[in-house]
């Protein structure tokens, strides 16, 4: 009796550690989780199964050792929330598909073993998506999910400032020098401090600021400047792209 008891108190220390964890780091749904927390809740299954049946080691010495892989589970986390060389190497990054309506056949040819055509379209189909023909951004999530945007009058954002810092990683993939990035910022804002500006996105044709006090501020209308999710689309592709909606616009006028 004595040695079910303790293992009914081993399981229930174990669950009320563990959600207490989920809570405190905001995992509490699956798709939340990373594969540092997949992993991390492997292991911690790993250490209550195999103390379970271990008489030899004593409450105190299990309530450190779940402590201990938790904290090493935060720490990793941490980590990866604001180091983004190492969050894109654990978690990975965005796949783009289709970008300014054109398919990027060469994300294919790169992520062999990420990307499938039977998958994407079985993604589609649940976004209430059956062709490409109308597809603007298309881009694989990191989580698994696809991200859609369909026909010509919305675009992609991208975050270029965060918490008063600029988003190096993200102005690079984005194809964003700093210099332009301030300057419409500037245009947003006038004279600005870039410790006032809690989050700036770049959102196609116009720049939209949020201040730290939490006002919302959008940019004046400027040049249009897609962002590409992963600098795979250049200027060479330009005629492309023209070419492709000329072609959809001819095609919808003749249909």
């Amino acid at each position: 009796m004595t040695f079910y008891l303790l293992v009914l108190v081993k399981v229930l220390i174990g669950l009320v550690m563990v959600v207490v964890s989920l809570n405190i780091t905001g995992r509490t749904q699956f798709s939340q989780m990373t594969v540092i927390d997949l992993v991390g809740n492997f292991i911690i299954g790993g250490v209550i199964g195999g103390v379970l049946y271990n008489n030899d080691i004593s409450l105190w010495r299990y309530i450190i050792v779940l402590l201990f892989c938790l904290s090493i589970m935060g720490i990793a986390n941490y980590i990866t929330r604001n180091c983004a060389t190492i969050r894109h190497a654990s978690i990975g990054k965005p796949i783009p598909i289709i970008e300014n309506g054109r398919f990027l056949v060469e994300s294919f040819q790169k992520y062999k073993s990420k990307l499938d055509i039977c998958d994407i379209a079985t993604n589609l189909r649940q976004h209430g998506i059956f062709g490409f023909d109308d597809i603007q951004f298309a881009q694989l999530e990191p989580s698994g999910q696809l991200s859609v945007i369909k026909g010509e009058e919305e675009h992609p954002t991208r975050f270029v400032v965060f918490q008063g810092e600029l988003l190096k990683y993200e102005l690079e993939v984005g194809d964003l020098k700093e210099d332009w990035v301030l300057s419409e910022i500037t245009h947003a804002l006038g004279q600005f401090d870039l410790k006032d500006i809690f989050l700036a996105e770049w959102c196609y044709n116009h720049m939209t600021v949020i201040m730290m006090d939490g006002r919302i501020i959008k940019g004046p209308l400027r040049p249009e400047r897609s962002v590409n999710a992963q600098g795979i689309l250049n200027s060479k592709y330009a005629n492309d792209i023209s070419n492709s909606r000329w072609l959809r616009t001819e095609k919808r006028y003749f249909h």
